[in-house]
């Protein structure tokens, strides 16, 4: 019996998404579980506390955002372990994570350097770490994201809501116009 494991940070972000398929995929091929890891933090400030309700709301909506991720990556999270550990993200996966496991992060915007979190878990990781570069859809840029958005919603708009008839250039109520000479 062994104790290895593939821990995965869980982000919404695309690299985020890519990495968690990945991750699921080599737990599967390793046949050893999948650890999902979403950290969260509350900054009030030296002076402010925060109330203990509001703490258990913060952690279950970062619970909700990572069956949220899994449902978005087009997979189930029925057999992985979701953990939701208040602190910063590096630490927490360090600290999840042991010499005889696998992390699996998203590199962010960035093909390879990947954000702070990752470069910090890098550092301080015990055990072999894999950055998931994101997809090509996203090495394109933001421009090119909001072009393609507004193309797609442009398009949307011209659908027929449901219930509607559909209204063609061209075409009278029942069928095309038919213009004879």
């Amino acid at each position: 019996m062994t104790d290895e494991q593939v821990i995965v940070g869980v982000s919404p972000s695309l690299a985020g998404l890519a990495a968690l398929r990945w991750a699921l995929g080599e737990a599967r091929r390793r046949q050893v579980p999948l650890l999902a890891v979403r950290a969260w933090q509350l900054d009030f400030g030296p002076r402010a506390r925060p109330t203990w309700e509001f703490e258990r709301a913060t952690a279950e909506d970062a619970r909700t955002l990572a069956h949220g991720a899994f449902r978005l990556a087009g997979e189930s999270a029925d057999d992985v372990v979701i953990r939701v550990p208040r602190g910063l993200a590096a630490t927490a996966l360090r600290d999840y994570a042991h010499p005889h496991d696998l992390l699996v992060l998203g590199a962010g915007r960035s093909r390879w350097l990947g954000g702070p979190v990752v470069r910090a878990a890098v550092r301080g990781a015990p055990c072999p770490v894999i950055v998931v570069p994101p997809p090509e859809l996203t090495l394109h840029g933001r421009r090119a994201g909001r072009r393609l958005h507004r193309e797609v919603s442009d398009a949307l708009s011209r659908l027929p809501r449901p219930g509607e008839p559909e209204k063609r250039p061209g075409w009278a109520e029942n069928g095309p116009a038919w213009h004879e000479k």
